[in-house]
């Protein structure tokens, strides 16, 4: 199979050496890389300048999809899909805005939708949660999906730095980027939230209905204080289904020192489901990092190879999400004063005036 790589940067030359080194028996071949001209002494013939090269290719089967953002990427993957080109993915904000029509696309032209590695990095945790919907309803979904915030709250508990200081040390080690807006306010991890639940709770959810708080606030006496009480403080996703009602938050949580999720440390990840018949299950690992999310994507190349890629998406289109702002959740509420206290049913406007809160998970 020949294929075409879009993006030559930290993921896609993950990418680019994962193929390289798949068996031989699975004979497959990037033909062409799609990239910018300053990529020429890396990639040589194969680099192409404009889209086209790659999409009206007819010996080119399947396509990877690793440019980031949103315009260039929807019309990469819709033109590929129309021309029955099998599409693998990284990119969790085209996915999260457009899922169903993209698996709508694949299914009308005979090709494949993949996007693994759009969230949980590293874990396979959309293949098992797709297939695993199919004989269990998930009624809640709990994640840390970032691996950068994770870090940086890690370094600043176990090694005592300030959030500037923890945020430099994760860019200088490659997890987070240059401009961390999307990772530090939670716009990365609703994104991801939203793909798991849609795909979770069969339909479409919009990104501006997710509610996000992100973790700018906190410092290390916070964390002190969070700790004295026996908690640790992670960046968490929930997600929960009641009837046709869906209440999605993403914002800094404290879990008890015995939560699994108080183990979670480093770039790492996991999500954790609760189903009507299995209970909990949870998944473990890197959720950021070039590799990590190169084998995502080629595994979901290997499930294209292996005929096995199929994904179905059942759109019940019944969902209210956050249709409530009180929640009755409890709150670890920081003041002007600096310190916390405990509350509950607190409206998602008195949140946002304190100068740093964290909802207690028990």
């Amino acid at each position: 199979m020949k294929l075409g790589l879009f993006g030559y940067g930290t993921i896609g030359r993950g990418v680019y050496t994962l193929i390289e080194q798949l068996d031989k028996s699975y004979n497959c071949e990037i033909k062409k890389v799609f990239d910018l001209p300053i990529k020429k002494d890396l990639l040589g013939d194969k680099l192409v300048c404009d889209i086209n090269d790659i999409i009206n290719d007819n010996e080119i089967e399947a396509v990877v999809e690793v440019l980031g953002g949103h315009d260039v990427p929807y019309e990469v993957i819709t033109k590929c899909l129309k021309s029955g080109k099998s599409v693998i993915t990284a990119n969790k904000e085209v996915v999260s805005n457009h899922l169903e029509e993209f698996i709508n696309l694949a299914h009308e032209n005979n090709a494949s939708f993949c996007f693994e590695a759009s969230a949980g990095g590293g874990i396979p945790v959309i293949r098992t949660l797709i297939d695993n919907i199919k004989v269990n309803d998930v009624n809640d979904i709990y994640g840390i999906l970032n691996g950068t915030t994770n870090y940086i709250l890690t370094r600043m508990d176990e090694d005592g730095l300030s959030f500037d200081e923890a945020l430099k040390l994760a860019q200088k080690n490659g997890f987070a980027e240059a401009n961390p807006t999307a990772d530090l306010e939670g716009l990365d991890i609703v994104r991801k939230i939203n793909i798991l639940s849609s795909l979770a709770f069969k339909g479409n959810i919009s990104n501006d209905d997710i509610y996000h708080y992100g973790i700018t606030g906190v410092n290390k006496a916070i964390l002190d204080n969070i700790k004295s009480l026996g908690y640790a403080l992670k960046f968490v996703a929930s997600s929960r289904k009641v009837g046709n009602d869906v209440t999605i938050r993403v914002e800094p949580t404290m879990v008890k020192l015995n939560h699994p999720f108080a183990s979670i440390k480093n770039e790492f990840n996991a999500v954790l489901f609760t189903g009507s018949t299995n209970g909990d299950l949870m998944f473990y690992g890197k959720g950021a990092g070039s590799i990590p999310t190169a084998t995502a994507i080629v595994s979901d190349l290997v499930s294209i190879l292996e005929n096995r890629s199929y994904i179905g998406y059942k759109n019940e289109n019944k969902l209210v999400v956050n249709a409530n702002s009180t929640n009755t959740y409890s709150y670890y509420i920081v003041g002007e004063d600096g310190k916390g206290k405990f509350r509950e049913r607190v409206s998602d406007e008195e949140l946002a005036e304190a100068l740093f809160y964290a909802r207690v998970l028990d």
